[in-house]
């Protein structure tokens, strides 16, 4: 049986009877890591991150690192997540996700995971015949849409694997390999938003309507929190938000991805975990962290009212760059996957936020960058000014935003 929020108030104080530091062990040091030890700290959580690999980015941010392969850590691997106010997955390998569950129960450390939606979630096919049962709208499938169509895996997220096909003899090709572990879709022109909910037991709160922008392998390259969408998509959203949560009595955290195809809002994926990218874009709009609501509601039960969280927003850009060989470029977050000796900054190049590892090589790096204003005009004034700056200060020869407009 799953520990449900709320059984465990607090573990037992470890110091003296006084009150400790709320310790969050974070599991997988990658994208998905690199967000959540980030939010953490600025929640003034302990963030301890374990993983396998000594070189994954998030161990440079973290407070404490421990190097270790959980499924062959045997006794030890069990003693340290015992060490914990929180155990929070950030990562999609099923074997670890497994183990993090039996082995949280048996020591009753909360476990920031629904399994049973994530095993909804984990799959599109099995999400998309969920809404298509229940009336979710969802792109056309092949063979009822024509051509192009989105090809993409059912088991991976992101952009792994998604490639647009315009021809019959590109999707039989990847048919004949792949079989019925694909999913192909209607491509659908429009903007694409994202929304994190937080469930208790199908309960839903809804948090901000993020946009989201794309580099031409269909990897988000660009946040923009607070955008101009307009309250009839935002509520839109919201409501559809509410009705996945219903749907598969969500408990934790889910992030939806939709894309608006100028009639309606269409389900492109779900997740039930913690994503990357948006949880840090919504925080510097409104405040919110998402990994400290996920730290109130695991150890305490608590679930708070949406007016309760949200006041005034400020507009925000989230984006990732990649310099080398006197080329910048604004890309996909993959370019900050495996990244080295990254740290954090604050008001370098009129970025409210970079965390990047550009000290270490002035001629080949990666940033990921935040910039605030008060609209979305000046949120991009602001960023373009950014852009021109790094320019100058590197002397780059090439920039490049592909699919700017996505």
């Amino acid at each position: 049986m799953n520990i449900l929020p709320g059984q465990l108030l607090k573990k037992e104080l470890r110091s003296h009877g006084r009150m400790t530091m709320t310790r969050i062990g974070i599991v997988g040091g990658q994208l998905q890591g690199l967000e959540a030890v980030y939010l953490a700290r600025q929640a003034g959580l302990e963030a301890a991150l374990i993983d396998k690999d000594p070189f994954v980015p998030a161990a440079a941010l973290a407070d404490e690192f421990y190097n270790i392969d959980l499924l062959d850590g045997g006794k030890m691997a069990e003693c340290l997540l015992n060490e914990f106010d929180l155990i929070l997955p950030a990562t999609e390998n099923s074997e670890t996700l497994f183990w993090l569950s039996h082995t949280a129960n048996r020591y009753n450390v909360p476990l920031a995971l629904d399994m049973h939606a994530y095993g909804i979630s984990s799959s599109k096919l099995k999400s998309n015949r969920l809404f298509a049962l229940t009336g979710i709208p969802i792109p056309d499938r092949w063979p009822e849409c024509g051509l192009p169509v989105i090809v993409k895996p059912s088991a991976l997220s992101g952009s792994i694997g998604v490639e647009k096909v315009n021809d019959y003899a590109r999707l039989n090709s990847l048919l004949n390999k792949a079989g019925r572990e694909l999913v192909v879709q209607e491509y659908v022109e429009g903007p694409s938003y994202s929304l994190e909910v937080i469930g208790d037991r199908g309960k839903c709160l809804g948090l901000q309507v993020t946009e989201l922008n794309f580099d031409a392998g269909y990897d988000c390259k660009r946040v923009i929190a607070g955008p101009n969408t307009g309250r009839e998509i935002e509520d839109a959203f919201l409501e559809l938000g509410d009705r996945i949560a219903s749907v598969i009595k969500l408990s934790g955290i889910m992030d939806i991805e939709v894309i608006f195809d100028g009639k309606q809002l269409k389900v492109l994926e779900i997740d039930a975990r913690l994503p990357s990218q948006t949880p840090t874009a919504v925080y510097h709009s409104t405040g919110v962290n998402m990994v400290s609501l996920l730290a109130d509601y695991w150890i305490q039960g608590k679930l708070p009212a949406r007016q309760e969280l949200f006041g005034v927003k400020r507009a925000v850009i989230f984006e990732h760059l990649k310099f080398s060989r006197g080329t910048l470029e604004t890309a996909g977050e993959h370019v900050m996957a495996g990244a080295p000796n990254l740290k954090i900054y604050k008001d370098r190049f009129f970025a409210d936020v970079l965390i990047t590892n550009l000290e270490s090589s002035s001629e080949d790096w990666v940033a990921t960058v935040v910039f605030t204003g008060g609209t979305e005009q000046q949120v991009w004034e602001v960023r373009d000014r950014a852009i021109n700056s790094i320019i100058q200060y590197f002397d780059v020869k090439r920039y490049i935003d592909p699919f700017f407009n996505s």
